[in-house]
């Protein structure tokens, strides 16, 4: 794999320290905003404030935090030893990630307390995301693993972008515990989600896997579950990340309504976004705002015990005491939705709760699921000029296409230009 330090060229490393140790934007608020009386959903979990206030702050400080770090290995080994200014939405899909994981290996019940043991699935998947070469998920293989995106090491990226990389990284991972999916044109196709969780009773399901997949004799189709007439089938958990665009330079107001829902699901584990070039992980919402956690804080590196070892460590640097919280109004439109299914009726859950979003005078659908994608056959062409016609043996049904114009076997009909914006 090919690394590019260009955004590091004229800094040392002693000066990327000393950056670092000054960047900071305050994550944890000062002011505290959640003594008004609202609700507040936060991934499926409801809040009634101010009554359930410490209840809400004991959940948010129950997820993993992951913010700016400094002092770590240089990234490839000559690169920055801090993130600080550049690995926000690094950062936000790694507590994207762990939330995903924290869902499918933690009790359900479990909240974290400060100077309490931990249990093993906790420090599993901190270490899965530490800054460390040789963790899976750490802030050295995502900006490495973002080259092949087209991302410098140093180079932002955007929502679209960490979703590919995490996509790209579970392939290595060895625990092999989730199958991570992005659909891209802001559809999701049941077809492509079952080839890739789907695996048969014969087929040899290794690693950590092993322990989350379950027999599951439902097959999906968006809107209510069939039963197969073959052997076991058995389910790889799902991550499903979902890139969208929801306005030009700001948010369209039509899409506030499902992007507030979609925090509802049980099956929500958050959003990536924010403003440009400034991510947040959004975890939830009230009537007219989102609830996030900021990774604009740059803390010193932590070294984490071996996972076997009983030894105690300093882990409240991961948690966060108080989230931050922004007007819909204010956020970036480009974004990316996160959701865990764990089984087959999970996944079909969320489908029938995605076909219920309906169009409405007032609010669109944010994405839509579809049995299988269209077959379009385009024949590739050097010329601008596109005839709107077919084969002569090509039935005309909702799949026929344009096709450029270099094929002998068209009849000719009016002609259209394609303008080349380029």
């Amino acid at each position: 794999m090919a690394f590019a330090f260009n955004y590091f060229a004229q800094q040392s490393t002693a000066d990327m320290d000393s950056l670092a140790s000054v960047t900071y934007e305050n994550v944890v608020l000062n002011e505290d905003y959640w003594k008004e009386e609202e609700n507040i959903w936060v991934l499926g979990s409801r809040f009634q404030l101010p009554d359930e206030r410490t209840l809400f702050l004991e959940h948010i400080k129950s997820f993993l935090w992951f913010t700016y770090r400094k002092g770590y290995t240089p990234i490839g080994g000559t690169g920055p030893t801090s993130d600080s200014g550049w690995g926000c939405m690094l950062r936000c899909g790694q507590m994207l990630l762990a939330r995903a994981l924290a869902e499918l290996t933690m009790d359900k019940d479990w909240k974290w307390t400060e100077d309490k043991p931990q249990p093993p699935p906790y420090k599993r998947i901190l270490h899965q995301l530490s800054d460390e070469r040789s963790s899976c998920y750490s802030i050295h293989q995502i900006a490495q693993m973002g080259v092949e995106e087209g991302k410098e090491v140093g180079q932002w990226f955007g929502p679209n972008t960490i979703s590919q990389v995490l996509r790209r990284l579970s392939q290595f991972d060895q625990e092999n515990v989730l199958a991570i999916h992005v659909a891209m044109d802001n559809t999701v196709c049941i077809e492509d989600i079952e080839r890739l969780c789907s695996t048969t009773s014969t087929m040899q399901c290794e690693g950590a896997c092993s322990s989350n997949c379950k027999p599951d004799r439902t097959k999906c189709n968006g809107d209510s579950p069939n039963v197969l007439p073959t052997s076991d089938d058995f389910w790889r958990p799902l991550l499903l990340l979902i890139p969208l665009r929801l306005g030009l330079s700001e948010i369209n107001p039509v899409y506030f309504t499902h992007l507030k829902e979609c925090l509802h699901w049980k099956e929500s584990v958050g959003v990536i976004g924010g403003k440009p070039n400034h991510a947040y992980y959004f975890l939830g919402c009230s009537e007219d705002s989102m609830i996030f956690l900021d990774p604009h804080t740059t803390q010193p590196y932590v070294k984490l015990p071996d996972i076997t070892s009983n030894e105690r460590f300093d882990d409240t640097t991961f948690h966060c005491d108080t989230p931050g919280r922004m007007l819909l109004t204010n956020l970036d439109p480009s974004l990316a939705l996160g959701f865990i299914c764990t089984t087959r009726g999970s996944f079909c859950d969320l489908c029938r709760k995605v076909k219920r979003m309906v169009k409405t005078p007032t609010s669109l659908p944010l994405f839509e699921v579809v049995e299988r994608m269209p077959q379009c056959q385009v024949v590739e062409s050097r010329v601008l000029t596109v005839k709107s016609h077919r084969r002569k043996d090509q039935p005309i049904d909702d799949n026929t296409c344009l096709t450029l114009d270099s094929d002998d076997s068209l009849e000719s009909e009016d002609e259209f230009e394609i303008l080349d914006f380029q």
